[in-house]
């Protein structure tokens, strides 16, 4: 497989190289997760930031976000994900906020909903 780069030109920007966007995401998929973590681990980190890229949740960077927070916290998250940057790490955090299917709630609502004479085979 070849990889295809196009050429932006304008007459007041120099002439830069990009690689197709899908490709740049992929790769910053890729280099997120540390080598040394579990395969489960990684794979929940993969899964969830492509879950969250084909929902475009993930794509441009247009908005900033600040905050202060105890560094424990972020060593163990980083630890925990395999994630070693800080933006990297607030992006995977947020779409697993954004992706949650809110599995507690729906049960707590379908809660006696079933009849209770259906056998369910054990």
């Amino acid at each position: 497989m070849t990889k295809t780069l196009r050429i932006r030109s304008s007459s007041t920007a120099p002439r830069q190289r990009l690689a197709p966007k899908k490709k740049r995401m992929r790769s910053s998929i890729r280099k997120d997760a540390d080598k040394d973590m579990p395969t489960e681990q990684t794979f929940v980190v993969r899964q969830t930031l492509r879950a969250a890229i084909r929902k475009g949740l993930i794509g441009s960077k247009d908005e900033r976000i600040a905050a202060r927070l105890s560094h424990a916290l972020i060593e163990q998250a980083k630890r925990q994900t395999g994630i070693k940057g800080d933006t990297e790490l607030l992006e995977f955090a947020l779409a697993n906020v954004a992706l949650e299917d809110n599995f507690p709630a729906t049960m707590n609502k379908l809660e006696g909903t079933i009849d209770p004479d259906i056998k369910l085979g054990f």
